[in-house]
C-alpha cells in the first residue's frame, strides 16, 4: 500500500510537469503522437546535437581551410641524382608554383574559345602568316633557324607554336567582342557628332622634313627634304603667295622642284590621313587654302579644299564608328585583354576546388582590376 501511494504521487507530479504519456499502439495517429511527444520532450538534446555538428564544421574549416589538389599516388620516382629521389609530387608542386596559373588559364581559355570561334580557313591563313613573319624576322635580325626560334621561345614544334597563335587569335577576337558589347549608345553618338563628316575633296603640297633634321642627298639628285625650320618657312612662303593672289596652278609649277604635289580626291572621316591633317581639313571652307602650314610626320602641308559631300547618317556610319571606338579602347588600355578574359571566365562560372590555386588566381586578377 505504501509503495502504491508513492507511485501515485510520482505520477501526479509528472502529469503536472509534462504532457500525458500516451501508450503506443498500432494506429498511425498514435505513432505520430509518440514522435511528437519524443521531439517535444527531447528538444534541448536535439538542438545541442545540431549545434555540435555546426560548431564542428566551422572548426574544421577554420583549422583546415586548405583544399589542395594532389596526385593520387605521387611517390613514383621521376629521377635519382646522388642518392636523392625526385618524385612525381616534387615535380607537380614545382610546376604549380611556377607555371600553374598561366598553364591552367591557357587550357581553360582554349576550351572555351575554341567552341566560341571554331577554326576556319581564314584563321588558319592568319595564323600561318603570323608564324612566318615572326620566324623570318628572327632569321633576318638574329640569324636564327626555325628550330632555334621555336626553342628560344619555348615551343617544342611548329605545330605547338601554331596552336599558341590560334589561342592568341581567339583571345583577341573575344577582346574586340567584349569591348563592343560594352559600348554605349551615348559613346557612339558622341563620336559621331565629334568626328563624322561628309567626304572632302582636296589637294595639297608637301614640304618634306629630313628624318635626321638635315637636308640630304642621293646618288642621283638632291633630295627635296629640308631641315624642320626651313621646311616650315617654305610652306609659309607658299601660303603668303596664295594670299597675294598667286593661283594654285602657278604655285604647283613654281615650286615643283621643291615640294611634292598630290590630288587626294575625296577623303572620308575614317581615312588613314593623319589626325592633324584631317582636323585642319574639316575646319576649312570649300574653295579655300590652309591659312598656316599643317605639320604631320611627313613634313609641312599647304592644303586646298575643293568640295564636300553630305554627312552620312549615324545608321550608315555606325559600324565604322564601333570599329574606331573598339580599336581606340584597346590601344588606350593595355590590360583590356586580361579584363575581357577574366569576365569571360566569370560568365562561365569558374570555380576552384584547390584553395592554393584560387589564391594564385585571385592575385593574378587583382593586378588587372586596379
Amino acid at each position: 500500500k505504501n509503495v502504491d501511494d508513492v507511485n501515485i504521487r510520482k505520477i501526479e507530479k509528472l502529469a503536472k510537469k509534462n504532457k500525458p504519456v500516451k501508450k503506443a499502439n498500432k494506429n498511425t495517429g498514435d505513432k505520430i503522437s509518440e514522435i511528437g511527444y519524443f521531439l517535444d520532450n527531447n528538444r534541448n538534446v536535439i538542438l545541442a546535437f545540431v549545434i555540435g555538428i555546426i560548431v564542428a564544421t566551422v572548426i574544421a574549416v577554420v583549422l583546415w581551410p586548405d583544399r589542395i589538389a594532389t596526385l593520387k599516388n605521387g611517390e613514383q620516382p621521376v629521377v635519382k641524382v646522388s642518392g636523392k629521389t625526385y618524385t612525381a609530387d616534387n615535380l607537380y608542386k614545382r610546376m604549380k608554383d611556377h607555371y600553374s596559373v598561366s598553364q591552367l588559364l591557357d587550357q581553360i581559355d582554349n576550351d572555351i574559345l575554341t567552341k566560341k570561334y571554331p577554326e576556319t580557313e581564314e584563321m588558319k591563313k592568319e595564323v600561318e602568316s603570323t608564324a612566318e613573319n615572326y620566324i623570318n624576322m628572327y632569321k633576318q635580325y638574329y640569324n636564327y633557324t626555325e628550330e632555334q626560334f621555336l626553342s628560344a621561345n619555348g615551343f617544342s614544334s611548329r605545330d605547338a607554336y601554331l596552336e599558341y597563335l590560334k589561342l592568341d587569335n581567339r583571345r583577341k577576337k573575344y577582346e574586340k567582342e567584349y569591348v563592343e558589347k560594352n559600348l554605349t549608345d551615348k559613346e557612339i553618338e558622341k563620336y559621331y557628332n565629334d568626328n563624322v563628316y561628309g567626304d572632302i575633296k582636296c589637294e595639297h603640297v608637301l614640304v618634306e622634313v629630313a628624318s635626321d633634321d638635315s637636308s640630304t642627298t642621293t646618288s642621283s639628285k638632291k633630295s627635296n627634304k629640308l631641315k624642320d625650320g626651313d621646311a616650315k618657312k617654305l610652306a609659309q612662303e607658299i601660303i603668303d603667295k596664295i594670299n597675294d593672289g598667286t593661283s594654285w596652278d602657278d604655285i604647283k609649277k613654281e615650286y615643283k622642284d621643291k615640294v611634292t604635289y598630290e590630288n587626294l580626291g575625296y577623303q572620308s572621316w575614317d581615312s588613314d590621313l593623319e589626325s592633324t591633317f584631317k582636323d585642319a581639313l574639316k575646319k576649312m571652307d570649300n574653295k579655300s587654302y590652309s591659312d598656316e602650314p599643317i605639320k604631320t610626320s611627313y613634313g609641312y602641308h599647304v592644303i586646298y579644299r575643293e568640295a564636300q559631300k553630305k554627312t552620312p547618317t549615324l545608321k550608315k556610319a555606325k559600324s565604322k564608328i564601333i570599329d574606331k571606338l573598339v580599336d581606340g579602347k584597346i590601344k588606350d588600355d593595355t590590360n583590356l585583354l586580361y579584363k575581357a578574359l577574366i569576365s569571360l571566365r566569370n560568365d562561365k562560372k569558374i570555380k576552384f576546388s584547390d584553395t592554393d590555386m584560387k589564391s594564385k588566381y585571385d592575385a593574378y586578377i587583382k593586378q588587372y582590376n586596379k
